[in-house]
């Protein structure tokens, strides 16, 4: 009897799914369950790993990506590539078990698994978050959470300690001087690039893809910048907005499904044979 074929899906919120309200999406609703059935219906048994987490930037692919090879050794890794203007705050916990890699793993019937990021010892900085903390930013949607994450990650967790007004100053500096830097947009394709690489080393199957079409530009000798499909090409501009249930480009769970049907499925079931 032929092993399931086993796919890792790596991303951002794109890939774990958001409701309108920033909740969770439906497992059934995100595009690696549907593309878990879609397979599956079409005659090929696989187990799939959603590892999408909600804010993170190519760095955090890294270190979920290690875990699964650990643990679970995918077959087929799908990367859906987020946006340059994403990093990580390493973190120093008090706690000696929260300066280890933590992540969870939630089971949903036989075949499809939620991988859930429980590490203590890094945030993840997004654009939002940036503009929560900084004075300059226009956008105050994620204001509230900038002194949660202090509150709940960082007040009295961490050496040396670390006050609200130094978080936040940070977070800010980083929003106003770093996230669209040179330096930050060399790393992002550096490590998008290295961990394709690697993984193909390995023997793995990568299908890696952009959301969006927008990516900055780089001059660069030590490498050249690599094409790949991105979603928003797949469709024309008015399909591309009818599939988004709010401003961050989310899809629900017809995008979700038309992402498979005319992208993603054909292009596993490529891989497999």
């Amino acid at each position: 009897m032929q092993d399931k074929t086993k796919i890792a899906c790596l991303g951002c919120s794109w890939t774990e799914g958001v409701e309108k309200n920033s909740e969770p999406l439906e497992h059934k609703d995100t595009y690696p369950y549907i593309l878990n059935q879609w397979l599956t219906n079409s005659g090929h048994e696989n187990i799939m790993y959603n590892a999408g987490r909600a804010g993170a930037g190519m760095e955090y692919y890294h270190f979920v990506a290690d875990y699964l090879l650990k643990n679970y050794d995918p077959d087929i890794f799908v990367i859906q590539i987020t946006t340059h203007d994403r990093t990580i705050l390493v973190l120093d916990p008090i706690d000696e078990k929260e300066k280890q890699m933590n992540f969870g793993i939630d089971q949903y019937g036989n075949t499809y698994h939620k991988i859930w990021d429980n590490n203590m010892s890094f945030v993840h900085l997004s654009p939002g978050l940036g503009a929560g903390a900084s004075e300059h930013g226009d956008v105050k949607t994620w204001a509230w959470f900038v002194e949660h994450l202090w509150k709940s990650r960082i007040n009295n967790k961490v050496v040396p300690p670390l006050t609200f007004e130094a978080f936040k100053s940070y977070l800010a500096t980083w929003y106003e001087q770093s996230k669209d830097s040179y330096h930050q947009t060399y790393f992002y394709y550096q490590q998008t690039y290295s961990l394709i690489d690697y993984l193909e080393s390995l023997g793995k199957k990568v299908i890696p893809f952009y959301w969006l079409n927008y990516k900055p530009e780089m001059k660069t000798k030590l490498f050249p910048i690599r094409q790949f499909t991105s979603v928003e090409n797949l469709f024309d501009d008015k399909t591309f907005k009818s599939l988004q249930i709010d401003n961050g480009y989310h899809f629900g769970k017809d995008g979700n499904a038309r992402l498979v049907q005319e992208f993603l499925g054909q292009q596993v079931l490529e891989t497999m044979k």
